[in-house]
């Protein structure tokens, strides 16, 4: 329940404060049966009752597109309520809604004031109730956090003094308000320093082993007034100092005043992505810094193992990826002055998401933004919430309106995902169709293989792959199609269905006819191009075995190594197992020079960066301007591990596990591989491993799931109920 007709928004009447406090004493003389807290505010906030920090949620109340949706968070506060006098305390942040954020450096993005609301509701054991919300009557006062951004950091003053004052009111239209979506950000493992070091340029810094997105904590016993300054860093440079040029205007700098005695300091709204830490004024030792990670509270649903440590390190880079960039929306990384929800790199992780953790509900409220940030003419925007920028059709990008709402129809068997966006899909296929020009998408910003790396000429401010960008826009047009006039048909809408698969039908006879030779060319063999053309079924069939046999050779060119981007990478290793190249996918995946995810390892990453060459030993860093070490769309590599190398994969006629496609293709070179996955219909496990020459097999079906299951080199299959089995070959 929302009590949102109680309660304003109400901020400090000093207009300067840029965190302000928020406060309310009040007086209960009977016993209380539940005391409940919602609360919300235009900013970030945090609440005390009597002294106690109520609940244990990050960055609350999440990041929404505010102009239509406000989230509410409620809690129970029942054991911090005490007979007599009371005092409630919210304190206000900018955040996402009024701090600097956004490529510009832009302020107040939803409104030029932060303020906060809450709504304190008491039912006394004889059944009568009293109510404490925000208005007039409430004081502010100045807060101990002096200023706060997401990008540049906070600064604490507890030297400060704390003044004073009336409230103003802040117009918000409660009717936006609704209730917490998904699970909240919270703080998880902590890392103690593994070195504490002095770089060549005498700067104090300590490495926590660990890249991530969260804050260090610190336990101090310093004097009055001293001041200590941590910043954060990914990595070093060549020369071992600490390197910040690719955080671009990004500060991610921690400043404490202190106030004299012992004290724990941690920032209160903002996060770093970092591995290194520099400080500066008061001294510090290793015993008294722990870094802390932060994001979104979701459960644990895949496990991956196996006898290659270094593949155990990607997977575990992979993971860490997906932690550090799934703080309350998907964003793009954690560090630099950029963190938005981009479209693209969300769409080609989210199945392998759905094998890391549960994303059911994170998604949902991704998805539900999505919605109102799209344009009344269709156009999707590139990062939601929307931030900067024009909408626009940009394939990959914009069709992750249509994939990513399928993906988890078939992960979790959902139909509201279909039934919730399918409105929001026909939309967004209108608007291709507005940039067609016989019959295909000839016009439009596009993205293309974004940060492939097989472009003749390589122009600093192009980081387009070599494959063609219409191309690839009709590839994706075809398989957005596609998933509409599926959905349509599990939401038993006949009408639609028709009208879309005749749709796909057309365009697929356009490409045929526009990209393909008579004797089965391709336009445009980048490995990007042929990966599409065979994975989404724009070849003709019987083209299909001399097309894969080209790309096959490519890759075997290249020293099996990938030249592709964000659009060909997260189905290459899929289209080369399918279609009888196994091997060379193996042999890819397993590559330690660069490109490739091991080199990445070899260098200590401790996860998936954002391009192939973030570093390399022979050039140094990539491009300063976008060189994120924490990415997760690269990562997306897992989606085929669970699939192929471990064999666990839905079946899209029965989603949600229901049914499972299990054709595990084993690789001698990884010994051994055991997976475990917590699917919504219950547990899977596929473990093999080799002793010799024989390849010896586990798996468990769920009880009330089927199987299909394939086995090695074998086109047969069989159908198996639930239980384990053993299989030797």
């Amino acid at each position: 329940m929302i009590e949102g007709k109680k309660g304003i928004f109400i901020a400090s009447a000093c207009k300067e404060s840029d965190c302000f406090v928020l406060r309310r004493a009040f007086s209960t003389e009977k016993k209380a049966k539940r005391a409940v807290v919602y609360a919300t505010a235009l900013g970030l906030y945090f609440v005390e009752l009597n002294g106690v920090h109520v609940g244990d949620a990050r960055f609350t109340p999440g990041w929404t597109n505010y102009r239509v949706r406000l989230q509410v968070q409620e809690y129970d506060v029942t054991k911090e309520l005490r007979l007599g006098e009371n005092e409630i305390r919210q304190t206000v942040g900018r955040g996402w809604y009024s701090g600097r954020f956004g490529f510009q450096g832009q302020d107040s993005l939803y409104g030029e004031r932060s303020a906060g609301w809450v709504v304190l509701e008491i039912e006394y054991e004889d059944g009568t109730h009293f109510c404490v919300a925000t208005d007039e009557s409430w004081t502010a006062e100045d807060s101990y956090i002096l200023c706060s951004n997401l990008y540049d950091g906070e600064v604490q003053d507890f030297t400060r003094e704390r003044k004073t004052y009336s409230v103003d009111m802040v117009p918000f239209d409660k009717e936006k308000l609704i209730p917490q979506e998904d699970e909240p950000v919270r703080t998880h493992e902590e890392f103690k320093p593994v070195r504490e070091f002095y770089t060549p340029k005498g700067e104090h810094v300590f490495d926590f082993g660990q890249n991530l997105a969260g804050a260090v904590r610190v336990q101090i016993d310093g004097k009055r007034g001293q001041e200590l300054i941590l910043s954060h860093a990914e990595v070093l440079d060549r020369d071992g100092n600490f390197y910040t040029a690719n955080l671009r205007s990004a500060k991610a700098q921690d400043k404490y005043i202190l106030a004299g005695g012992e004290q724990t300091l941690f920032p209160e709204f903002t996060f770093h992505g970092y591995r290194y830490v520099r400080v500066e004024g008061a001294e510090v030792n290793a015993k008294q810094l722990t870094s802390v990670a932060e994001y979104s509270d979701l459960h644990r649903t895949g496990f991956l193992h196996t006898s290659d440590e270094k593949m155990n390190r990607l997977y575990e880079n992979v993971l860490w990826g997906q932690r550090s960039n799934f703080v309350d929306i998907p964003t793009d990384c954690p560090q630099r002055d950029e963190r938005m929800g981009w479209t693209a790199d969300a769409n080609v992780f989210s199945r392998t998401a759905a094998y890391n953790y549960d994303v059911r509900a994170f998604f949902k409220k991704w998805l539900a933004d999505m919605r109102t940030e799209q344009g009344e003419d269709g156009k999707m925007p590139d990062v939601v919430p929307y931030v900067f920028g024009e909408r626009n059709t940009a394939a990959l990008w914009a069709d992750a309106v249509t994939m990513i709402p399928w993906t988890m129809y078939e992960m979790y068997g959902d139909k509201s995902f279909l039934s919730e966006n399918i409105g929001a899909m026909k939309k967004f296929a209108a608007a291709v169709d507005e940039t067609a020009k016989n019959g295909l998408v000839a016009r439009g910003f596009q993205y293309g293989d974004w940060l492939g790396l097989d472009r003749e000429v390589s122009a600093s401010d192009d980081c387009r792959g070599a494959t063609d960008v219409y191309f690839m826009a009709n590839v994706f047009r075809a398989e957005s199609l596609r998933i509409i006039a599926d959905s349509a048909r599990i939401l038993k809408d006949k009408a639609t269905e028709r009208e879309y698969r005749e749709k796909r039908r057309k365009l697929l006879s356009d490409m045929r006819a526009e990209y393909f030779s008579p004797r089965g060319r391709l336009v445009n063999e980048t490995q990007t191009a042929l990966v599409l053309a065979l994975r989404f079924g724009i070849a003709p069939e019987k083209y299909r075995a001399q097309l894969a046999a080209r790309l096959n050779e490519n890759v075997i060119a290249h020293g099996y190594h990938m030249t592709t981007g964000f659009a060909g990478t997260p189905y290459l290793l899929f289209v080369l197992s399918e279609n009888g190249c196994h091997e060379t996918a193996g042999k890819l995946l397993l590559n330690e020079e660069y490109p490739g995810w091991l080199y990445e390892v070899n260098l200590g990453a401790t996860t998936v960066w954002e391009r192939w060459n973030s570093y390399t030993v022979k050039d140094g860093f990539g491009d300063v301007n976008m060189n994120s070490f924490n990415h997760y769309a690269y990562g997306c590599v897992c989606e085929w591990i669970w699939e192929t190398v471990a064999g666990i994969a839905a079946d899209p006629a029965t989603p949600g596990f229901k049914h499972i496609i299990m054709k595990p293709i084993p690789d001698k070179r990884l010994g051994h591989v055991t997976a475990e996955y917590r699917s919504a219909s219950g547990l899977i496990k596929s473990a093999w491993k080799y002793e010799g020459d024989t390849w010896i097999w586990e798996f468990t079906i769920p009880k009330g799931v089927t199987a299909t299951v394939t086995l090695p080199g074998e086109v047969k299959s069989k159908e198996y109920g639930s239980g384990t089995y053993k299989v030797t070959k």
